[in-house]
């Protein structure tokens, strides 16, 4: 049977069986647009130019969007859960309350972004570009950051529990209010942070840079911090009581009223290290120190001495008593 359907209707057809089955196409996202369509799940959209788009409340749930250049649109309180945007583009872009959980961040260019509110647990943001952006109050636990760029970025009130950031930097960050329970920060950089109000409860932070921090009064005790450098760092009244502090550096670092109750120092560097009023009872510390804490105000009567020197003559002789 012949079909005298009109091409155009033929076309106008197929957009529309294209919007039903949730189908767009960089090709045919503009025009879904123009005609009002806020379903794309599951879209086909890699290297789409949405820029400066206002997609505010779509659905892009599970959608490819990798390569898209959406830099400057608004996304507020869009939904892209499990979305593909892989070396996306969203520098300036607006995600307020944006559902990004799951998502593929690989690589995204975030800078400067207005992430306020926006959910990206368990998100994939490995080496993502978050420089500047603001996250207040946004939702990232669970997360991949490694290797991602979070200099001076906004991160008030937001939840980290439990996300990766190894190797991360995160200089001049806002830390205020932040959650950092259980999060992973070895070899990431806090540099200069003042991490006052941070919430750090079984944080690691092996080998991470704190240099300069401010964590006056933070609790530290059930923190990993070996190899982490502190040097510079304001810790008076830090609760840093039966913490494994081995491979430390405290040069130059003031902690003043510090609890260091039980903590093991051993391999700690306290060169110049201000220690008036620390609490020591119990601390292992370097034998070596003793004349530099002699002339400190400081009650060292119930630290622990240990002469490495003599240890390891021990050892050498077959002496040393095995480790229980």
């Amino acid at each position: 049977m012949k079909n005298n359907t009109p091409l155009p209707l033929l076309l106008l057809l197929a957009s529309v069986l294209l919007v039903s089955t949730g189908c767009a196409t960089k090709k045919t996202v503009t025009g879904m647009l123009e005609r009002g369509q806020g379903d794309f799940r599951m879209a086909r959209l890699a290297d789409a130019d949405l820029r400066g788009k206002v997609l505010a409340g779509k659905n892009f749930s599970g959608a490819d969007l990798s390569g898209a250049d959406l830099s400057g649109a608004d996304l507020t309180g869009a939904r892209l859960r499990g979305a593909d945007l892989r070396k996306a583009i969203l520098k300036g872009a607006i995600l307020k309350n944006a559902d990004l959980s799951s998502a593929r961040l690989y690589k995204a260019d975030l800078r400067k972004a207005g992430l306020a509110g926006a959910s990206l647990r368990n998100a994939d943001c490995i080496m993502a570009r978050l420089a500047e952006a603001d996250c207040g109050g946004a939702d990232l636990s669970g997360a991949d950051l490694s290797g991602a760029d979070l200099a001076r970025a906004g991160l008030a009130n937001a939840n980290l529990g439990g996300a990766m950031f190894f190797g991360a930097d995160l200089t001049g960050a806002d830390f205020s209010g932040v959650n950092l329970n259980d999060a992973k920060l070895y070899f990431a950089s806090l540099e200069g942070g003042d991490l006052r109000t941070a919430r750090l409860d079984r944080a690691d932070l092996r080998n991470a840079d704190l240099s300069g921090c401010d964590v006056r009064g933070v609790r530290l005790s059930n923190a990993l911090l070996t190899g982490a450098d502190l040097r510079g760092a304001d810790l008076r009244g830090a609760d840093l009581a039966s913490t494994n502090l081995d491979g430390v550096g405290f040069d130059m670092a003031n902690l003043t009223g510090a609890d260091l109750t039980g903590a093991d120092l051993t391999g700690a560097s306290l060169k110049r290290t201000a220690m008036a009023g620390a609490k020591l009872k119990g601390a292992k510390i370097l034998l070596k120190y003793l004349p530099m804490i002699r002339t400190l105000n400081v009650d060292f009567s119930g630290v622990v001495w240990i002469d490495r020197q003599e240890k390891r003559r021990e050892e050498d002789d077959g002496t040393a008593s095995p480790e229980q």
